[in-house]
């Protein structure tokens, strides 16, 4: 990642697909309702989870998740997505979203996205995607994020013995 303290260059907004980051930002509204609306088709619980103020602030994140991805497309470089990642889960946490709805999210998000793109562009999309993925597989694991099974908790407390899905 480029730093001007560190001495080192800033990223070229030239050297990834500027014309895909381009096409981005100029549905990123569309995009982030679609989005939206979608997460909340494939899980019907959403709604029960968030109020209509989580969701608003939910939409409002999904423009801003937007911006990031056509950064990262455009400068061609993962740490404009995976840096944001990381930024935005104390946020998250805060809000009481779940890891496993914030990914939900980004893969609508990228459903969407993939709609003003070219193949080729949403191979480098997915790219980007998977990178922030990543990311929030790590934060699932954080206590607090998913309430678990008690009784295996529990008995196996500590042991590493379970996968995350059940502990």
């Amino acid at each position: 990642m480029s730093h001007p303290a560190l001495g080192l260059p800033p990223l070229d907004h030239t050297a990834g697909l500027p014309d895909a980051a381009a096409r981005i930002r100029a549905a990123r509204k569309r995009l982030a309702a679609t989005s939206l609306q979608a997460a909340v088709k494939d899980d019907p619980s959403f709604t029960a989870r968030y109020d209509e103020v989580a969701l608003r602030e939910l939409l409002r994140d999904a423009d801003r998740h937007l911006e990031q991805l056509a950064q990262a497309l455009e400068t061609g470089a993962a740490s404009k997505v995976t840096t944001y990642a990381e930024w935005i889960q104390p946020a998250y946490r805060r809000r009481h979203v779940a890891a496993r709805d914030q990914a939900l999210l980004l893969q609508r998000l990228a459903d969407a996205a993939s709609t003003v793109l070219a193949p080729d562009e949403i191979r480098a999309l997915e790219g980007y995607v998977g990178a922030w993925l990543k990311v929030l597989e790590l934060h699932r694991r954080l206590p607090g994020d998913h309430k678990g099974n008690p009784a295996v908790r529990f008995i196996w407390k500590g042991a590493g013995i379970l996968d995350d899905s059940i502990i």
